[in-house]
């Protein structure tokens, strides 16, 4: 049986933590010299009770139509897409940029579950630019007396 460390380290992938150390440094700087960003990656925190987990993504500007959340197999899989505000060629702004720090663009976390989920009862709520996904843990079995004949 795992202890609770243990499990919630498999709730983030290797791959995703190769992902963060990316996650600032992936720019495309197109030919008209303006910076785009080419992938980011939301800030999460996972933290668990005695009934459940809950992860909690800072998706500012991301609107609930532009997010897919998904279990895959044994995995947590939150997509999705964030507009630039106002557009990023001079063209559409009728000014030009001197620093674009705000990230944008298309995004994909996944995070493995443990085998305690309950992935059928998993709910999620968009609010105030936070992404709260909460995952039940199933019920735990109750020790039960077999009477003998």
């Amino acid at each position: 049986m795992k202890g609770k460390r243990e499990t919630i380290r498999d709730l983030i992938s290797i791959q995703e933590r190769v992902n963060r150390l990316f996650e600032d440094v992936l720019v495309d700087i197109e030919a008209t010299g303006e910076g785009r960003s080419v992938s980011w990656s939301p800030r999460v925190d996972i933290y668990e009770t005695e009934d459940e987990f809950v992860v909690n993504a800072e998706l500012p500007g991301v609107k609930e139509k532009d997010l897919d959340i998904k279990v895959e197999g044994n995995a947590l899989v939150i997509k999705g897409y964030r507009p630039h505000l106002h557009g990023f060629s001079s063209k559409e702004t009728g000014g030009k940029y001197h620093m674009v720090e705000c990230t944008y663009g298309a995004f994909k976390r996944s995070f493995l579950l443990p085998e305690s989920v309950d992935a059928g009862k998993i709910t999620a709520m968009l609010k105030d630019g936070i992404l709260r996904i909460v995952l039940p843990k199933k019920s735990r079995d109750t020790a039960q007396n077999i009477r003998i004949d």
